[in-house]
């Protein structure tokens, strides 16, 4: 399978609306987007993904291509104003694989190689990312790809009837 990311802009309305369907996905929404109260988490509309997307030039998305097929994206944050350790060279990242029949099929090391690389074409030479205290499977993934925790912000994410925290991790490329 050929796994390439191709970049998107905010004239890709397709894509920003296939964006917003796996980000509102029942199955994973709470995997990669936080709550931050007690109530269920709200579905994200297409024009909220497309402000937050316009809202920095620092914010690069991509599509995670298998075959010529959309079955996720990443998002690259070349200026996150929330991270654990303040330093210009860090890039925030996130994934998503969307499509639920790809997952579980080891393309995750094939997109982190391919982002780790853009975010070497970014001149970035340290990433931060968050994951979820109750997601092991992407904790596990990351440290499986060489990323080590930093820290965590106790208490940020709402689950299930429960607070959680935000493990923050880091890797140099």
């Amino acid at each position: 399978m050929n796994i390439s990311l191709r970049e998107i802009t905010k004239n890709d309305v397709d894509d920003f609306k296939l964006i917003q369907d796996w980000d509102n996905n029942d199955n994973i929404k709470y995997l990669i987007r936080p709550n931050f109260n007690e109530k269920e988490i709200e579905n994200i509309t297409y024009e909220e993904i497309l402000e937050g997307f316009n809202s920095s030039e620092d914010k690069h998305i991509y599509m995670i291509m298998a075959d010529n097929k959309e079955i996720g994206y990443i998002g690259i944050d070349t200026n996150f104003k929330m991270l654990l350790k303040k330093d210009n060279n860090t890039a925030w990242i996130g994934i998503c694989v969307g499509e639920e029949s790809y997952r579980g099929k080891s393309i995750g090391t094939q997109v982190m190689d391919l982002l780790e690389a853009k975010v070497k074409d970014l001149d970035k030479d340290r990433i931060e990312l968050g994951v979820f205290e109750y997601n092991s499977i992407a904790r596990s993934f990351y440290m499986k790809n060489g990323y080590v925790v930093i820290g965590e912000i106790k208490d940020f994410v709402y689950y299930d009837g429960k607070w959680y925290s935000d493990i923050r991790m880091e890797k140099n490329i």
